[in-house]
C-alpha cells in the first residue's frame, strides 16, 4: 500500500509541476511582465550621465536605477550614447503648523529634478522636463535634533521617489 501511495503521491507532484509549467510559460506567451520590470526603450540603452551638482549619494541611487532598468552607462560620450543632464534642487521649505499647545511643528520640504536628453553631438532629444515632489514632516517643537533628522530621512525620501519618476518617464519615451 505504501508503493501506492508513493505513486499517487509522484503523480500529484508532476501534475503540480506540468500545471506551472504550463502557467509560467503561457504568462510568457501572453506578455506578461512583473510590475517595474519594464526596460529603457532603445535609443536609451547607452547613457553618458551629467550629474555634477547632484550628491555622491544620489549619484549612487540614478545609477543605481538605469542600470537596473538596462542602461549600459558610459563615462565620456561614445558612439551614440544618449546624455542624460540631471539636477535635482532644493526649494525652500514651508512651515505649514506651529501648534505651542502640542508642541507639533509640520514642514514641507519640496525638491525639483530637471533632466535634458540630448545626442552625444548635444542636440537636445526632448525638451527639460521637471519632476517635483513635496512631503511633509512633523515633529515635536521641543526636540530641534529629532526635527531635522526627520527633515533628513524625508529629504533622502523624496531624492529617491523623483529618481524612481525620472526612471519610470524614461521607460515610457
Amino acid at each position: 500500500m505504501n508503493s501506492f501511495q508513493a505513486l499517487l503521491e509522484s503523480n500529484h507532484y508532476r501534475l503540480r509541476l506540468i500545471i506551472i509549467v504550463l502557467l509560467v510559460s503561457n504568462f510568457a506567451s501572453c506578455g506578461f511582465h512583473l510590475a517595474g520590470s519594464t526596460s529603457l526603450p532603445p535609443q536609451l540603452a547607452s547613457i553618458q550621465l551629467l550629474a555634477d551638482e547632484l550628491s555622491v549619494t544620489q549619484i549612487t541611487m540614478l545609477k543605481r536605477q538605469l542600470k537596473r532598468a538596462g542602461a549600459d552607462l558610459q563615462d565620456s560620450s561614445v558612439g551614440d550614447a544618449v546624455r542624460l543632464r540631471v539636477t535635482i534642487k532644493v526649494l525652500p521649505d514651508r512651515k505649514l503648523a506651529d501648534t505651542a499647545g502640542s508642541g507639533k511643528i509640520i514642514i514641507r520640504l519640496f525638491r525639483q529634478l530637471d533632466y535634458v536628453l540630448s545626442n552625444a553631438k548635444g542636440d537636445p532629444l526632448l525638451d527639460q522636463s521637471t519632476i517635483l515632489r513635496q512631503i511633509d514632516v512633523e515633529g515635536g517643537s521641543d526636540n530641534i535634533t529629532g526635527l531635522e533628522y526627520e527633515k533628513q530621512s524625508a529629504a533622502e525620501l523624496l531624492d529617491e521617489e523623483l529618481i524612481e519618476q525620472l526612471i519610470f518617464q524614461l521607460k515610457h519615451l
